[in-house]
């Protein structure tokens, strides 16, 4: 068996993973229309608002859950070398989440109570099926190492943080409002699940992947990557303690966890560039290997709070800055890798006679996507800041240009991709 960088044998269907990955694009779109439409409300919104709600959905389910199907379909086959426990149910499944999440989007800004019983459960039918799929596959891994069990980790939050989101539901439609007495509990729980437990889990793992195959790392310690799971895992423990229980001791233990456990992750990825190859790491990655600061930073802040409690707003602000200023950036920085490669491998890796053989750097200019990322940290940062000092000018100038960043990436993307060619490609795989 052949591994050529992000496809081998046992990778699925060039169809399979591009597919999610497409709409996840495309739903990234909607979410920057969507927010400029939004910003001149952005200042005096409630964070409640079932426009903000559907909002901040489209961003985590629409675009970043589509994307991270689709890449982790891919990355798991190339990762552990072992096939899909299914790609028929992996194909069918993504119909069923796109209708799902689809009205489930327009439930939530209507605040349609039926809508969001008919579209939640089929949503949260499509994301227990795509984990049940990930989790019998990697019950196949002879291996089982830290990475491994980051991995698995990150999906064992994913089906906690959809049962939670069962709860949120039953309660919003006042089928059980008795649950409505600990509504701020349940909404804490469900980010710190999503949020912290899969997105943060499942970059960890992926990143130890994929940093290395980037730079052509070798000859670097795995030793500290076990370490970082417990102390992700006790981090989450804590945590749920300390939300459940009237003791803010375990907040603070967690938090000061929480940090010692991005500072340890940053650390590591340090020491796997320094055993590079390659002379040059492309800025897609080493914005990577970096933003694990803004994570330190946002839970510095969050620990401030729990400390010395401020607002609700506060609390609004520092998720925007963790959801969209690390785990966003994280992916979009992957995604100027993992699409073009996946691209490439399809096209033109095969030589064909009288063509021009292509390199991966043709596809796209890696020097041109640092000012587009650049763009979109300052304007995430200034929207923050505006938004938390109530300047509805600079809010809505910050929004826009945020979006702008947006619609930058998706150009480069979008080239990369040329939709028609994706489009044949994915009805001939």
């Amino acid at each position: 068996m052949q591994a050529s960088g992000i496809t081998t044998n046992q990778s699925p269907p060039y169809s399979l993973p591009m597919r999610y990955l497409v709409v996840g694009i495309l739903f990234f779109g909607l979410f920057a229309l969507d927010l400029a439409r939004q910003a001149s409300g952005l200042v005096l919104g409630d964070p409640g608002a079932p426009s903000v709600v559907a909002l901040t959905h489209l961003l985590t389910l629409g675009a970043l859950l589509s994307f991270v199907m689709g890449a982790v379909y891919q990355l798991t086959t190339v990762t552990f070398l072992v096939p899909l426990s299914s790609e028929k149910v992996a194909k069918w499944n993504f119909w069923l989440y796109v209708l799902g999440f689809t009205g489930l989007f327009f439930s939530m800004a209507t605040w349609w109570s039926m809508g969001l019983v008919v579209f939640g459960t089929l949503v949260i039918s499509a994301i227990t099926i795509y984990a049940c799929v990930l989790l019998r596959t990697l019950m196949k891994v002879k291996m089982k190492d830290a990475v491994w069990g980051f991995i698995v980790s990150a999906h064992l939050y994913l089906l906690l943080a959809i049962s939670v989101a069962v709860l949120l539901i039953l309660a919003d439609a006042n089928i059980f409002p008795q649950l409505n007495a600990v509504m701020p509990q349940l909404i804490i729980t469900h980010i710190l699940l999503a949020v912290g437990g899969f997105f943060t889990m499942l970059i960890m793992g992926f990143s130890f992947k994929l940093v290395p195959m980037f730079t052509l790392a070798h000859g670097f310690s795995i030793r500290g990557r076990a370490r970082l799971l417990l102390t992700a895992h006790g981090t989450m423990v804590l945590l749920l303690i300390g939300i459940w229980t009237p003791y803010r001791l375990f907040l603070v233990i967690g938090l000061g966890l929480a940090i010692f456990a991005l500072v340890d992750y940053l650390l590591l990825l340090r020491a796997i560039v320094k055993k590079r190859m390659r002379k040059r790491v492309d800025v897609p990655i080493r914005y990577a290997v970096f933003l694990p600061l803004i994570g330190i930073v946002t839970l510095l802040l969050v620990l401030w709070q729990t400390l010395i409690p401020l607002s609700v707003l506060a609390w609004q602000e520092m998720i925007m800055l963790y959801l969209l200023g690390y785990v966003t950036l994280s992916v979009i920085g992957f995604s100027y890798k993992i699409i073009p490669f996946l691209v490439w491998t399809k096209r033109y890796s095969q030589p064909q006679p009288g063509r021009k053989m292509v390199m991966i750097a043709e596809l796209i200019q890696y020097k041109t996507t640092w000012p587009v990322m650049l763009l979109f940290a300052i304007a995430l940062m200034g929207l923050i800041v505006s938004d938390t000092i109530h300047v509805q000018a600079s809010t809505i100038g910050f929004a826009l240009l945020l979006c702008v960043s947006i619609f930058l990436y998706l150009y480069q993307i979008l080239r990369v991709l040329n939709l028609y060619l994706t489009f044949k490609e994915m009805i001939e795989s």
